[in-house]
């Protein structure tokens, strides 16, 4: 019989040198960890204060998007949907800047593009048959990102939607709030000399921004209005998002968030302040926020609405509709709702007939 032989490790006490060594890894990991927490909490709240360029990267994160033209015309395949591009004047200088739109029809017009290759979108466009929703994304999107989005938009609407400068393949250019409201307004008015629809706006997160502020300049002017404004998981401003967004939370607590971040922001012209802007809208609005929105909390949402609704002057039409956590909507997915085209349809119904509409509550 063979007898399991046993084996005994001894474990030798570490030399002089292998102690010495251990001991500098140890120092010299303890002191490469202060560096790291001092340059994030101290060194980088420091350079975003001083570089706008920094600042930009936060409010417009444009990286890693589609940028070639390609991308956005092999859409042209699908049955109703065109891609072209419009120009409008840089605000600060004399530059041309070109901007990526798509224009999705109606699904009634779907059988007659099917059928007939020389299709006229412009002639349709221009009818005013069907109202125009006019579409502001995202920061961190493209005017593809909501594509079954649109699915639920071409029930009723022409659907007109774009990027903004340095977004995608329209020019690059600098970014600020003031240059791409500007481009937003110039694409408005374009859009009026193509159309007799009225005319919808809609804006998503900080589409949402651009979009009331865009409608606000508009309605100083002597041009056509549109009808309408929603605003989807939209915030209330940017001093106030930063604090509970993903990546201001990192740096939130800190009690120089407001010196070193908030007021260079806001120094940059980068404010972003809908609940003033929205003070100067007079149309129907209709808000639509999620309760597990983990970007822009849905009380942003609640209280602009009961700004929009107690604060305007000329026009106090206000839908609020705030969706379940355990739906799941999320901040992109409010569109999944069995109920979403009942919300557009009677939002449409209102903003046609809001001259008889005096209040809803």
């Amino acid at each position: 019989m063979n007898r399991a032989k046993e084996v005994i490790y001894v474990r030798r006490p570490l030399s002089r040198a292998a102690k010495r060594r251990l001991k500098y890894v140890g120092i010299f990991l303890l002191v490469f960890a202060l560096l790291l927490v001092l340059f994030v909490f101290i060194g980088f709240p420091l350079i975003f204060m001083n570089s706008i360029a920094l600042q930009r990267l936060l409010m417009f994160t444009n990286w890693n998007l589609p940028s070639k033209s390609s991308h956005f015309e092999k859409f042209e395949l699908l049955a109703g949907l065109r891609n072209f591009y419009v120009s409008v004047n840089d605000l600060n200088s004399k530059k041309i800047i070109s901007l990526g739109v798509w224009h999705l029809l109606p699904y009634i017009y779907e059988p007659d593009v099917i059928t007939d290759s020389e299709f006229d979108f412009e002639s349709v466009l221009k009818s005013g048959n069907s109202s125009v929703l006019f579409y502001f994304h995202g920061t961190g999107e493209d005017r593809s990102s909501a594509f079954e989005k649109y699915k639920q938009f071409r029930g009723f609407f022409h659907v007109i939607t774009f990027d903004y400068r340095s977004y995608a393949d329209s020019t690059k250019a600098e970014l600020s709030e003031d240059a791409v409201v500007n481009d937003c307004v110039q694409l408005y008015e374009r859009l009026l000399t193509r159309t007799n629809a009225s005319i919808i706006f809609w804006g998503h997160s900080l589409g949402s921004a651009l979009a009331t502020r865009t409608l606000a300049i508009i309605q100083a002017k002597h041009v056509r209005q549109p009808i309408g404004l929603v605003l989807e998981a939209a915030f209330t401003k940017m001093s106030e998002e930063l604090y509970v967004h993903p990546y201001g939370k990192i740096f939130a607590w800190l009690p120089y968030f407001e010196a070193t971040v908030i007021e260079p922001l806001q120094k940059n012209g980068f404010i972003f302040d809908t609940s003033k802007h929205i003070l100067s809208v007079n149309v129907p609005i209709m808000i639509l926020c999620a309760e597990d929105d983990s970007v822009v909390p849905y009380t942003f949402g609640k209280k602009l609405y009961e700004i929009a609704k107690n604060e305007r002057t000329s026009m106090n039409i206000t839908l609020y509709y705030q969706f379940a956590s355990s739906l799941g909507y999320n901040h992109n997915f409010i569109y999944k709702s069995f109920f979403f085209p009942y919300f557009i349809n009677y939002f449409h119904y209102v903003c046609r007939n809001a001259t008889e509409v005096k209040t809803l509550n």
